[in-house]
């Protein structure tokens, strides 16, 4: 943003209009596309039966290659998925532009549930360091709590995509077949917003 130019002011999704939402619900769908389908994929597709059973040397590389080694490729760079986020988020900060119509619009968004996903990503941003030293025996430790930080995420995910199309159907934006024949599957059972106890979860993780 130019520093000569006032700050827009701030802004829920539900104020949102036009070409700006549009622009917007593009950006999170695809932010949320490439979290699901590469930065928490074993983490979805475990059940809980399987996750207690996976040995943790196992489960480890699973998360290690969701979360830091995913295939977010950006002019041959990969990313892991806090920078994807930031991504998105930075253009909802108002720190980027979206770019409409060859014009670069600045947003700020203050919204409840962009508040929550940010919470998410912070709480998994906590355990990447451990991540990337392939900590075993803190893994170990963590690994329930990781798993639900992961599975909360995917399910706020899913609200605010919930309420971005009921914005989108009633502003009158009309999404594309290809859209639509790619939209969100549902979050897994475990991952509502409420405390989920897996049965070896040690106290206090």
């Amino acid at each position: 943003m130019n520093a000569t130019a006032a700050p827009p002011d701030p802004q829920s999704f539900a104020d949102l209009k036009g070409r700006v939402l549009d622009e917007v619900i593009r950006q999170f769908r695809a932010t949320r596309n490439d979290i699901l389908r590469y930065g928490v994929w074993n983490a979805r597709n475990l059940s809980d039966e399987e996750f207690n059973r996976t040995d943790d040397r196992k489960l480890l590389g699973y998360f290690r290659q969701d979360l830091l080694e995913t295939r977010f490729v950006h002019r041959g760079i990969r990313i892991d998925l806090i920078q994807l986020w930031h991504w998105f988020d930075d253009q909802m900060s108002g720190l980027l532009p979206l770019s409409i119509a060859g014009e670069e619009v600045y947003i700020i968004i203050q919204d409840k549930d962009l508040e929550k996903l940010r919470k998410r990503i912070s709480e998994l941003e906590s355990f990447m360091a451990m991540l990337r030293l392939g900590d075993l025996d803190a893994f170990t430790r963590v690994k329930y709590k990781l798993r639900r930080t992961v599975l909360r995420l995917t399910y706020d995910i899913h609200h605010l995509n919930k309420r971005l199309d009921k914005y989108r159907k009633s502003g009158g934006f009309v999404m594309r077949h290809d859209e639509a024949a790619h939209d969100e599957p549902h979050p897994p059972s475990g991952a509502d917003d409420g405390e989920h106890t897996e049965g070896h979860d040690e106290a206090g993780s």
